[in-house]
């Protein structure tokens, strides 16, 4: 697979799972954005000239730089998503996709629409929000997100297309998922869970003693949007931050857990999240769980 780059970099070695070796580092990683440290992750919005103009339409993941030089351009998204729950008031969880997007499906979709009556949250509501979640996390679209408006409780249970595994069983710079936050202001927690549903490792709260990022080279924004679903005026900057496996304390994951962290104390927990594994090894690991 080609990669297209936006920079200098020149590619100088292809290893297994599209691992890329740069001899240089990327112009503006590291520096592209003033204050605060950067995560490098490029994108493609057609038809638009910068991701800035594209906040109401595809933004469409690319490949991603870790701070070592290693690039890749081979992610996995999410094919199933199950068990959602949510204990807040209407009008306050819901899913976003850029209405001017072409990948994936477009619109402002609130948990309580699904059954017709939106007074409440019904079993059938939160099915249907299931699916509205896997449309918006099964393909490269960032500009697809769980928002969340409310500190109530809520997890939901999602799938892997195919297994992620980590690059090594030491802590290092390569995330094995990224995971994206509207304004970089709220946490998430995020737990691996074995075949069973029982949780696996140990759970990781985002946001919450590891920083969120603004991205690089170029800064990635989405749009407002009322209550009804309209474009309102303005935007928010999109922030990320890589995740290695090894901080979730498992060698490879299928499936994840995604919830209000309960041990927040004051933090936000009105995480808008969009969550994607990266394929950095294709080669089975000997355990999956550290001792």
């Amino acid at each position: 697979m080609q990669v297209i780059r936006t920079t200098k970099s020149t590619i100088i070695g292809i290893a297994a799972g599209s691992i890329f070796a740069i001899n240089q580092p990327v112009d503006g990683f590291g520096g592209g954005c003033s204050g605060g440290s950067t995560i490098e992750i490029h994108v493609e919005t057609p038809g638009h000239n910068s991701p800035a103009s594209a906040k109401h339409a595809d933004i469409l993941l690319q490949y991603v730089t870790w701070p070592d030089g290693t690039a890749i351009d081979e992610f996995v998204y999410v094919d199933a998503v199950r068990d959602v729950e949510y204990e807040g008031p209407t009008r306050k969880m819901r899913v976003v996709t850029g209405p001017d997007s072409e990948v994936g499906a477009p619109g402002v979709f609130d948990i309580e629409d699904g059954d017709g009556n939106a007074g409440s949250v019904s079993t059938q509501d939160r099915t249907i929000f299931a699916d509205r979640i896997l449309n918006a996390w099964n393909h490269n679209n960032l500009n697809a997100y769980v928002d969340l408006r409310s500190n109530s409780h809520y997890s939901f249970t999602v799938d892997f297309e195919t297994t992620i595994r980590d690059n090594s069983p030491l802590e290092d710079d390569v995330g094995e998922l990224i995971v994206f936050e509207v304004s970089g202001n709220s946490i998430v927690q995020i737990e691996a869970l074995d075949e069973s549903g029982q949780v696996i490792g140990t759970p990781l709260i985002v946001g919450y003693g590891n920083e969120w990022k603004r991205v690089a080279p170029d800064r990635l924004y989405v749009g407002r949007y009322a209550n009804n679903g309209s474009p309102r005026c303005g935007s928010f900057e999109y922030k990320a931050t890589g995740v290695d496996l090894t901080d979730l304390g498992v060698m490879e994951l299928n499936t994840l857990r995604i919830s209000r962290p309960t041990n927040a104390g004051c933090s936000d927990v009105r995480a808008d999240t969009r969550i994607v594994g990266v394929k950095t090894s294709i080669v089975p690991t000997a355990a999956m769980v550290f001792d």
